[in-house]
């Protein structure tokens, strides 16, 4: 194996955990924002301190039945 393709595994892998990490982050401000929902926070203010439209957090309580 060369050394470039030691560098290109490597990438790989950090890419790979990259992404893995992203899901993670996903699934836990949905579930965040599924919980303050469930609590009465409006919506409009979870957009605000996400930093999401209401649309987006309207369909992420949506696809979470909500």
């Amino acid at each position: 194996m060369t050394g470039e393709e030691d560098v290109l595994k490597r990438a790989v892998a950090q890419l790979q955990a990259a992404e893995a990490a992203v899901i993670e982050a996903r699934r836990n401000l949905t579930a965040v924002i599924v919980a303050e929902r469930r609590a009465g926070v409006p919506v409009a203010d979870l957009a605000a301190r996400t930093g999401k439209t209401p649309i987006d957090i309207r369909n992420v309580l949506s696809v979470s039945g909500l």
